[in-house]
């Protein structure tokens, strides 16, 4: 036992500050990883729940813009609010034609929202305007600065060509009675892509040898422009111009052949000036459509089709094209982020909906 007790075996001091330190260093950094996994959940959780909320926001938005007949800005494009046509036959119209609007409020319930002041909500309400009972649908909006960008909350963008100016008057060689006229000027792109425009109405008061001059503003990087005209029934393409913004109507033409007999391949006319270089419908009297390939300044060639029999000298000739103004199209970007102040959080959601019921008739 005094053996025992005289025995001095044991840790030292520095082997216990040593090992002390070790410990310290291992419990450091199981515990920063056990952190970084709880914040790592939590932003997921939050990220995954955002996300939730703004598809079934964008889904709700999608459904019913896509059944809209019209949509409509106060404050131009990009706009923070909408306010969309809807018909009777629109499911969420509840049976009789409503106007809804979509809209984004600041932190503060501000509409429009206060540049700066996100995060931002989205709103539908039943009327015309951001005011009164409505649902919010998402929430935790916030600005982006890459393309396409969002400022404000101005989460809505369309391209659309405003109404064409339109001026009547009389003139020697002109067709076109007292009545009311409509048109539709689009844009061409270079790749193919038609831009939609907006319908444009003048009405002339009296006389029969009447022409109106549709005319526009440059759109940037359009090739060539669609006149769409009310020519007969419906807007119909009347001209594709490839020179120039403006385009003057002056009626249908007239037959000239005495009587014209089908099928011709060749069919005369006062003038093709109204009508494009390459392949052309037409229609007069009874005939129905007529397809044909090419036209002279006082023709049309490669004609085929028509009800055949004979057709008078001076009968009118009209488009019956079967191009129509392209309908509506609304962009949507929905940038979310639970934490504004990092980007950690952030992801967005775009889609370009297409108004199925907004093509001009």
């Amino acid at each position: 036992m005094h053996r025992h007790a005289k025995a001095e075996d044991g840790f030292t001091l520095a082997e216990m500050l040593v090992v002390l330190a070790i410990l310290g260093v291992i419990l450091a950094s199981l515990t920063a990883l056990f952190t970084a996994v709880l914040r790592s959940q939590n932003e997921q959780t939050n990220r995954t729940q955002a996300q939730q909320d703004a598809r079934l926001g964008l889904d709700k938005l999608r459904r019913e813009i896509r059944c809209a007949s019209d949509i409509s800005t106060a404050s131009g494009y990009p706009a923070s609010a909408v306010t969309i046509t809807l018909g009777s036959w629109c499911p969420t119209a509840g049976g009789a034609a409503a106007t809804v609007t979509w809209c984004t409020k600041d932190k503060n319930g501000t509409a429009p929202p206060a540049v700066g002041a996100q995060p931002y909500t989205l709103w539908r309400y039943t009327g015309s305007a951001c005011t009164g009972t409505g649902t919010r649908w998402a929430s935790d909006l916030v600005d982006k600065i890459d393309a396409p960008s969002i400022t404000a909350g101005q989460i809505f963008d369309a391209t659309r060509l405003p109404a064409a100016s339109l001026t009547s008057s009389s003139a020697s060689g002109s067709t076109l009675p007292a009545g009311t006229y409509s048109y539709v000027v689009t844009a061409v792109l270079a790749g193919g892509v038609e831009v939609p425009g907006t319908v444009a109405s003048i009405t002339i008061a009296s006389g029969l040898t009447n022409q109106v001059t549709v005319s526009w503003s440059p759109y940037t990087g359009a090739t060539s422009y669609n006149v769409f005209g009310r020519d007969g029934s419906g807007l119909r393409l009347l001209k594709n111009v490839t020179t120039g913004t403006s385009y003057v109507d002056t009626g249908p033409t007239k037959l000239t052949g005495n009587p014209l007999t089908l099928p011709s391949a060749t069919i005369g006319v006062v003038s093709t000036s109204n009508f494009n270089a390459g392949a052309n419908t037409i229609a007069f009297g009874a005939s129905g459509p007529i397809t044909c390939t090419g036209t002279t300044s006082t023709s049309f060639t490669g004609c085929t089709g028509g009800a055949p029999g004979q057709y008078p000298q001076n009968m009118p000739v009209y488009s019956a094209s079967n191009a129509r103004p392209p309908p509506a199209t609304l962009l949507v970007s929905l940038a979310l982020d639970k934490t504004p102040a990092s980007t950690n959080q952030r992801f967005v959601l775009a889609d370009y909906i297409v108004l199925r019921n907004s093509r001009p008739s």
